[in-house]
C-alpha cells in the first residue's frame, strides 16, 4: 500500500479476508494441516451506482452552466459566485459523507466528486478575481490555482487517489506558469514553460522516490508536464535542445521503468518536436523528412527489442 500498488480499501479487504479464513479454518485429520474454508466474498457494489453518481454530478454542473449562459444571460456576479460555491460545497460534502467500504467503484466515484468540487472552487475564485477584484487573466489564473491547489493536495493526502494527484499537479503547474508570467511578462512563453518543466522533473523524481502515490500517476503527470513545458520553450534556440533532450529522456525512462504510457508520451514528443526542430534548422531540405524517418525507424527498433525482451525466458 505504501508503494501505491494497492489502495487502502483493498488492503482492508485483504486483512478482512485473511481474518475470515483464519476464523473459518477447519482442523484436518491427525498429521494433516488444517484446510482453510473459503472466505466470504465481499459484496461488490454494482457499477450502475458509480455511473449514476457520475451522471448526477455532471448534470448538476451542466445545469448550472445552462442557467448561467442561456436561461439567465445577464446573471449578476453574486449569483455566479453562489452557484460555484454551492457546487463546491455540495459535491465535496457528498464525497466526504460517502463510505466506500472497500468497494473500488465507490472509491472512484468519491474521487470524481471531489474532482468536480475542485473544479467548482476554481470557477468560484476565477469569477471572484476577474469580475470582483478586476485582475488580469494571468493573475486570475494564479489566484484560482493558488486556492484550488491546496484543496486538491489535502484531498490527495487523505485518499492517495490518482485523480487528486493529477488535480494537485495541474494546479501547481498553473501556479508556477502564471506566477512567472505575472512576475516577468517580458519572458513570453519560454519562462513559464521552463518553470513548468522544472516542476515536472521534480514531480517525477519525487514520485520515483515513493513520496507521491500512486507512482504510475506521478510518472504520467510528470511526463505530460515535461512535454508541455518543453513545447513552450521552443521559441528559443535552447528550447529545441531542451525539447529533444526531454523526448530522449522520456523514451529512456519508459524503457527503464517499463512504463508504457511514459514511452507513448515520448513517442508523441517525437512527433511534436522533431518536425519543428528539423524545419527550423533544415528548411526546404530533404534532411528534415529524412531525420523524421530515421527517428521513426529507431522507435520501431526499440519496440521490436522490447517485444523480444518480454518473450525471452529469464535466467535462473
Amino acid at each position: 500500500m505504501a508503494e501505491g500498488w494497492i489502495e487502502a480499501g483493498q488492503a482492508d479487504r485483504i486483512r478482512a479476508g485473511e481474518d475470515a479464513r483464519a476464523e473459518a479454518s477447519v482442523p484436518g485429520q491427525p498429521g494433516q494441516a488444517s484446510v482453510p474454508a473459503p472466505a466470504e466474498v465481499p459484496r461488490r457494489v454494482p457499477l450502475v451506482v458509480e455511473a449514476l453518481g457520475y451522471l448526477g454530478g455532471l448534470l448538476a454542473i451542466v445545469a448550472a452552466v445552462v442557467v448561467v449562459s442561456q436561461v439567465w444571460p445577464g446573471i449578476p456576479t453574486g449569483a455566479e459566485l453562489a452557484f460555484a460555491a454551492a457546487g463546491a460545497v455540495a459535491l465535496g460534502a457528498v464525497a466526504a459523507m460517502m463510505r466506500t467500504g472497500g468497494a473500488p467503484a465507490l472509491a472512484r466515484l468519491r474521487s470524481a466528486l471531489w474532482l468536480m468540487s475542485t473544479a467548482c472552487v476554481v470557477a468560484f475564485m476565477g469569477v471572484l478575481a476577474a469580475q470582483v477584484w478586476d485582475f488580469s487573466p494571468a493573475v486570475t489564473a494564479l489566484v484560482a490555482g493558488g486556492v484550488a491547489t491546496p484543496y486538491a493536495a489535502l484531498l490527495w493526502w487523505r485518499t492517495r487517489a490518482p485523480l487528486q494527484q493529477v488535480a494537485t499537479f495541474a494546479g501547481a503547474a498553473t501556479v508556477v506558469g502564471t506566477g512567472i508570467a505575472a512576475a516577468a511578462p517580458g519572458l513570453d512563453t519560454w519562462g513559464p514553460g521552463l518553470g513548468i518543466w522544472v516542476l515536472s522533473a521534480a514531480w517525477g523524481a519525487t514520485a520515483h522516490l515513493g513520496y507521491l502515490v500512486p507512482r504510475t500517476t506521478g510518472y504520467l503527470a510528470a511526463a505530460i508536464g515535461l512535454l508541455i513545458g518543453a513545447q513552450m520553450t521552443m521559441q528559443e534556440a535552447a528550447g529545441h535542445l531542451l525539447a529533444v533532450a526531454t523526448v530522449v529522456g522520456l523514451l529512456t525512462a519508459g524503457v527503464v521503468l517499463r512504463q508504457v504510457w511514459v514511452l507513448a508520451l515520448g513517442a508523441l514528443g517525437v512527433i511534436l518536436v522533431v518536425p519543428q526542430t528539423a524545419a527550423r534548422y533544415l528548411p526546404q531540405s530533404v534532411a528534415a523528412p529524412l531525420a523524421v524517418f530515421c527517428v521513426g525507424l529507431s522507435l520501431l527498433g526499440v519496440a521490436l527489442w522490447l517485444a523480444r525482451a518480454r518473450k525471452a525466458p529469464k535466467a535462473r
